[in-house]
């Protein structure tokens, strides 16, 4: 048995497992959603139509409160205080509103909260408790089929929740930006190319566990190293290049949607779980392949070693056999 084949082997392994996890990622209800690629939150998505957005209501407050100290000043400073206290209780009565009407606003919509977009789907559901609270958790509602090569086809989604919604309205009536599924149009080219790669990857990697199983086994040649790190470097080139197109469409995505979503209350976020699973699937089968080239090279040195060894046998074997036929001669045999 080669004892050397357990580390690539356990490497092989690590690296079959976390790619396939980062394949299946939320590919069924609750599956792993916190292991997104991209969250869009559209918990405020809307307010610019309901005329809630918070710098008309900032800029109301303030004429309000430069009107309440001019007359205030008139009075005298014994009703300033009062006139503090007052302003303060009625702009944090206004926020709780605010935050209230931010965590109804999808409902009333007919929309989720919340959109993830996996490798083969994508969820939505709502904030727990709600969409204002800090640290506030999500609660998968569905997930669309699981879908090889997926399009995110986030207009589409949202122009049939918002037609069939209380209030009857397409994207155009909240001013949703054209801009923001045409870019995602062009990354969804990028997406298909990475899973492509993953499955190349994972196939390699499954293979690469068989062939180092059959190397611990069998004590063989230089030519089963060869085998198991060319499996295990294809395996890595393929994680590897996935892994950064996965991290520029993260970073793009994200971009694109925050750019011109903003304004109308859409909020992307990049999925960081899912960047390290990854990307600690791209490292542990470096390292499988890594291990791979050393044994090559100590497998060649021990062959070399065996080699010189067995010549010295035998010119020492032939000496000897020289030797014996002279004194046999001598001896007249």
């Amino acid at each position: 048995m080669r004892i050397t084949a357990l580390f690539p082997l356990a490497c092989a392994i690590a690296g079959f497992v976390l790619s396939m996890l980062c394949l299946f990622a939320g590919s069924k209800k609750a599956f792993m959603e916190d292991y997104n690629i991209i969250t869009l939150n559209t918990s405020t998505l809307g307010h610019n139509i309901l005329g809630s957005d918070d710098p008309s209501a900032t800029t109301t407050s303030s004429a309000a409160a430069a009107t309440a100290t001019s007359t205030a000043d008139k009075i005298g400073d014994f009703f300033t205080d009062i006139k503090d206290n007052v302003t303060d209780t009625i702009e944090n009565e206004f926020n709780d509103l605010v935050a209230d009407i931010a965590d109804k606003l999808a409902k009333e919509l007919g929309i989720h909260q919340w959109y993830s977009l996996h490798l083969l789907d994508m969820c939505e559901g709502e904030y727990k408790p709600n969409a204002t609270a800090k640290g506030a958790s999500k609660n998968v509602t569905s997930c669309s089929n699981r879908t090889a090569m997926y399009d995110f086809d986030l207009d589409k989604v949202l122009n049939q929740q918002l037609e069939v919604g209380p209030l009857k309205i397409n994207l155009s009536d909240i001013n949703w930006p054209d801009d923001i599924q045409k870019g995602l149009d062009t990354l969804n080219v990028a997406f298909n190319a990475v899973f492509i790669l993953y499955a190349i990857g994972i196939a390699a990697a499954g293979l690469a566990i068989i062939a180092s199983l059959i190397a611990f086994f069998l004590h063989g040649s230089r030519l089963i190293s060869f085998g198991n790190w060319g499996l295990a470097s294809l395996s890595f080139m393929c994680l590897l290049v996935s892994s950064a197109l996965v991290t520029y469409v993260m970073n793009k995505g994200v971009h694109i949607i925050n750019k011109y979503g903003n304004d109308v209350g859409a909020y992307a976020y990049r999925g960081t779980k899912y960047l390290v699973i990854t990307w600690v699937a791209v490292a542990v089968m470096f390292l499988a392949s890594a291990a791979w080239v050393l044994e090559f090279f100590v497998g060649k040195r021990k062959e070399r070693r065996e080699y010189t060894e067995k010549s010295h046998r035998s010119r020492g074997w032939g000496r000897s056999r020289k030797s014996d036929e002279a004194q046999l001669r001598r001896a007249g045999v």
